[in-house]
C-alpha cells in the first residue's frame, strides 16, 4: 500500500482553524502559523497547498468528539 501525505485540519484553543502537513511516514512536516476564523478559510488554504502537495489526503480533526 502506497502511503500519501496528509493535510490535517485542527482547531486551536481560540476556536480558530489551522492545518498540519504530515509526510507519508506520518511525521509532522509543517504546521500553519496562521489560523483561520472559518472552516472555509482553512479549506481555501488547503486548496493552495494541494497544488504543491499532489495526492494529499485531507483529515478533518475538528469533527471528532
Amino acid at each position: 500500500m502506497i502511503r500519501k501525505p496528509k493535510i490535517e485540519i485542527n482547531k486551536a484553543k481560540n476556536k480558530e482553524f489551522f492545518l498540519t502537513l504530515k509526510a507519508s511516514n506520518n511525521k509532522k512536516v509543517m504546521t500553519s502559523g496562521e489560523t483561520y476564523k472559518t472552516l472555509q478559510g482553512v479549506k481555501n488554504a488547503i486548496k493552495a497547498t494541494k497544488k504543491i502537495i499532489k495526492g494529499a489526503i485531507i483529515i478533518d480533526n475538528t469533527k471528532k468528539n
